[in-house]
């Protein structure tokens, strides 16, 4: 190793996580740090719960680590600082105002950046997205007008965005395009429950939509949806995904495909270069959740710093803690399976307001979603790691 920094673009899940590793392993390699946020690295899961409640900064776990960690650590955390290049022949990243920063080696944990589709909604007042703390920020000080808010995508992190701004008044409408809401983590069924849960509520669903325009000029006022209908909303927020932030990975040439390419030691196609977290993509997935970020970030750091460590892909549960109730789920659903390999285990307690569904290939089980209670969600989800079978599971 040179005495060249390993030098980390990135500074949330994968990105600390890398730099923990690195310290881990070594207490004499010079670790540096950008990020283009001025804040302190903070947990991004949390920013859909601020926009409802401010107070959610001042939890113990709100920030990944004190001020003062870095400098006990000897890490180098430059923030607000865009990096706008690599290049890899001559090992050197280079910032947007065009300092150069040398390298001896290089992780990528730049992450997303969220899918806004209508181009006319970028840049326009009262349109948001929440990706970032100054986001929250934004949406949390809008909010504050009590206006009515439309939600335009209805997976997790729309639905937690809906329900924190309902509790403070605010009317909330949320558009999604599907014909029913969190698609990909449940099944028809399940997806049903939810929304008859959603709908004793305050917050409006509207399934089967899609938004065609956002309606007025320098603010947007609302929506203009494809059947012609237009919605009044003081505030816009878009929650439809985001993108792997791939352009420092095009600009040193490492390998593309939705995301950037990496193996089970999270190296890039470049030597020396890695990428972890939302910006990369194993086994043909980018998975955009915190804890394989986290998982990513560390093999990341390890081998960075001369530690062999690989990662393996696992099972991630998709988790809701919303509108008076929760969803846990996790795994294959099966739900278009009708040969006589699959089944299906459901029970439902209308004491608890519960209802767990177990799904069996093979009489093993290869997927969970339950509501209500989901005590179960830990021994059940090791349930499918270890592949076990109905008999097991089903009284």
């Amino acid at each position: 190793m040179s005495n060249e920094p390993i030098v980390i673009v990135g500074a949330s899940s994968a990105g600390i996580s890398a730099a923990r590793e690195i310290r881990s392993v070594s207490n004499d390699i010079p670790v540096e740090m950008f990020t283009e946020e001025t804040d302190l690295p903070y947990y991004r899961p949390f920013l859909t719960e601020y926009i409802g409640d401010e107070t959610v900064e001042k939890k113990s776990n709100f920030y990944l680590n004190p001020e003062k960690w870095y400098e006990e650590k000897r890490i180098t955390l430059n923030r607000g600082e865009k990096i706008a290049a690599v290049d890899a022949s001559s090992h050197t990243i280079e910032t947007a105002d065009g300092a150069k920063h040398p390298y001896a080696r290089l992780i990528l944990a730049n992450g997303s950046s969220p899918f806004i589709p209508l181009k006319e909604a970028i840049g326009k007042k009262n349109v948001y997205s929440i990706r970032t703390l100054g986001d929250a920020r934004a949406v949390r000080e809008r909010a504050k007008a009590n206006v009515p808010a439309i939600v335009i995508g209805g997976g997790l992190l729309g639905l937690e965005a809906a329900y924190s701004l309902s509790r403070n008044g605010i009317p909330v409408t949320v558009i999604e395009v599907g014909d029913r809401i969190l698609p990909r983590q449940l099944d028809t069924e399940c997806s049903a429950i939810l929304q008859e849960i959603i709908s004793r509520t305050s917050v409006k669903l509207l399934t089967g939509a899609s938004v065609e325009a956002i309606t007025g000029s320098d603010a947007a006022t609302g929506v203009r949806l494809a059947s012609g209908e237009e919605l009044a909303a003081g505030m816009v927020i878009f929650s439809i995904g985001v993108r792997p932030n791939v352009d420092l990975a095009h600009s040193c040439g490492a390998r593309v495909n939705r995301a950037v390419v990496v193996n089970e030691r999270m190296e890039t196609s470049v030597p020396g270069i890695y990428a972890c977290g939302d910006v990369a993509e194993f086994n043909g997935k980018n998975i955009a959740l915190w804890m394989p970020a986290m998982r990513q970030g560390k093999v990341a750091g390890s081998n960075a710093a001369g530690k062999e460590a690989v990662f393996a892909d696992e099972v991630y549960p998709a988790i809701l803690n919303s509108f008076g109730t929760r969803v846990y789920s996790v795994g294959d659903f099966c739900s278009e399976r009708k040969d006589g390999e699959y089944r299906v285990h459901a029970a439902k307690n209308d004491e608890k307001g519960s209802y767990k569904k177990l799904f069996f290939v093979n009489d093993r089980i290869v997927g969970l979603i339950l509501i209500g209670d989901i005590s179960e969600s830990q021994k059940l989800t090791t349930a499918i790691k270890s592949g076990a079978a109905y008999k097991d599971l089903v009284q």
